[in-house]
C-alpha cells in the first residue's frame, strides 16, 4: 500500500468492494516499535503500533503519539485541527519500501517522524488542498528534539532531510468518525485512514495526490 505518501498496490485496489478489500488488505495491531527509534521519541508514542498489509505484505506502520500535546493550539483561516499545536510531533511512520508523498515526491524506505504543519496562506499554495492541515515527514534520527513544537521554518528544515525539493507531506483531514483505525474514501476520491494521536482522531490520506 502507498500512503498517498506511499504503495502502488493499494492505489490499484482501494476502489474494490468491501469484501474484496477485506481479502487483500488487513490491519494488524501490536506491532513493536523499530529499534532505531530514539528513546526520547519512543517515550511519546504507543509501544505497539498498527501495520497495514496489502496481499499479505507489510506496506506501512504507524505508532501514534500517546503523550498529551503541550503548547498553544494552532489557529487561523483554514485550520481544521485547531486543538493541535503547530509543529507538534504526531507519531512515527515506517515505510518498508519506497513510497511517494501527497505531492508525488519520492520517499525512501525508512522510519520517519510525523509532525503537524500548516501550509502558508500565500498564492504559491492555492488549490493544494481545501484546508491547510498537513503532516510533514522527517527522518527519525534527524528529529532529535521530538518534544519541541517547531515553527513553520523549523519543520520545513527537518523535512528537507528526506531529500526532496519541497517538504515531504501527508495530507491531513477531519476523520469520518470519532474513532480509529478506519479506512474510507472522501469526496475527492482519496482514501483516508482515521487514527488517534494523543486522543485526537486524525484522518491521513493514504491514497491520492494533490491536483496541481
Amino acid at each position: 500500500m502507498r500512503l498517498a505518501f506511499a504503495g502502488a498496490a493499494l492505489a490499484a485496489s482501494l476502489a474494490l468492494a468491501p469484501s474484496a478489500l477485506a481479502q487483500k488488505y488487513s490491519a494488524e495491531q501490536g506491532v513493536p516499535l523499530p529499534e532505531s527509534v530514539p528513546a526520547a521519541t519512543s517515550e511519546l508514542v504507543s509501544a505497539e503500533g498498527i501495520e497495514i498489509k496489502a496481499a499479505g505484505a507489510a506496506v506501512v506502520r504507524f505508532w501514534m503519539r500517546s503523550a498529551p500535546f503541550e503548547g498553544e493550539p494552532a489557529a487561523g483561516f483554514g485550520v481544521r485541527f485547531d486543538n493541535l499545536p503547530e509543529g507538534a510531533f504526531l507519531g512515527v511512520v515506517e515505510f518498508p519500501d519506497k513510497g511517494s508523498d501527497f505531492r508525488e515526491q519520492s520517499v525512501p524506505p525508512g522510519v520517519y517522524t510525523l509532525r503537524f504543519g500548516l501550509h502558508p496562506e500565500d498564492g504559491n499554495h492555492m488549490g493544494v488542498a481545501p484546508s491547510r492541515d498537513f503532516g510533514l515527514l522527517a527522518p527519525v534520527e534527524k528529529d532529535t528534539e521530538v518534544a519541541r513544537n517547531y515553527d513553520f521554518d523549523g519543520i520545513v528544515e527537518l523535512s528537507a532531510d528526506v531529500g526532496n525539493p519541497h517538504p515531504t507531506v501527508a495530507r491531513l483531514q477531519l476523520p469520518e468518525g470519532d474513532s480509529g483505525p478506519n479506512l474510507w474514501e472522501n469526496d475527492y476520491g482519496h482514501w483516508v485512514l482515521d487514527i488517534a494521536a494523543a486522543g485526537t482522531v486524525i484522518g491521513i490520506v493514504v491514497e491520492g495526490h494533490a491536483e496541481e
